[in-house]
């Protein structure tokens, strides 16, 4: 993406070069994902955005073990621009205005992809797809002096099947994947025009839905090809789409299932 995207709220853009800086002193990698990656990824044309626009920002962090996660919550504290939340230990108060998720993946994660903190043993995550996601983020510059790795849009609809399966109250989940796979089309359509024609043809043209069933067969071409190496959650992903009998998810199912 070649043109910076503009973040409307200039304290996201502080947040983010100053978490970038700590994270760079402990040398670890990390991806936007979430409400702030969706709407960058939708924002490459305006009338694509989500009406449901964030400053609250979900961070992915690759790390080896839970000391990792304490030290880094805690040289955040210490330039005194983060503070801890009441509600979470995942969760940080920037400026005492924005909300930061910190999501630890990788070696951290016990072997059933479940994240269980000894100082915390009361909390459990599950952080199936995490992994396979973060191979297939994209760097984007999203302000002036800021790159970071953003999830696909693929990525997140994976995410996302993942959340609202464990809570299915998160209905905003169902949403987000509803708005991207309408919208998906138009946003890589030569993409689309280039290389699945074949799939342009599965489908009726006088179907009102015809460009989102061909974009939702595409989508799960695509999350395939991110959960290939992993087939504990690409089945967890198929059972996902299983259990919602309409037609777009269907053409997700056909798509991941070829």
């Amino acid at each position: 993406m070649k043109q910076p995207i503009d973040i409307s709220n200039p304290l996201v853009a502080e947040m983010l070069k100053s978490i970038e800086a700590v994270f760079r002193a402990f040398d670890v990698d990390y991806y936007l994902v979430g409400a702030m990656a969706r709407d960058i990824r939708l924002s490459v044309q305006e009338e694509f955005t989500s009406k449901r626009r964030t400053n609250d920002a979900d961070i992915a962090i690759l790390l080896s073990d839970e000391k990792q996660f304490y030290d880094i919550i805690d040289a955040l504290k210490a330039t005194s621009l983060f503070a801890e939340s009441n509600h979470s230990v995942f969760k940080l108060i920037f400026k005492e205005a924005l909300e930061v998720d910190l999501l630890p993946f990788g070696e951290i994660e016990k072997e059933d992809r479940q994240l269980n903190l000894s100082k915390h043993s009361f909390l459990v995550m599950d952080m199936s797809g995490f992994k396979e996601v973060y191979s297939f983020t994209e760097t984007i510059t999203v302000a002036e002096g800021i790159s970071l790795n953003v999830c696909s849009l693929e990525g997140l609809v994976i995410l996302k099947l993942i959340a609202n399966n464990i809570n299915p109250e998160r209905t905003k989940d169902i949403i987000d994947i509803d708005h991207i796979l309408e919208v998906y089309f138009e946003l890589n359509a030569n993409e689309i025009y280039n290389e699945y024609m074949e799939v342009m043809e599965l489908y009726d043209t006088n179907q009102n839905n015809y460009l989102t069933l061909v974009s939702a067969r595409i989508v799960g071409r695509k999350m395939k090809n991110i959960l290939f190496n992993t087939e504990a959650t690409h089945q967890l992903v198929k059972n996902i789409l299983a259990k919602r009998p309409v037609d777009i998810w269907q053409a997700m199912l056909e798509g991941v299932s070829e």
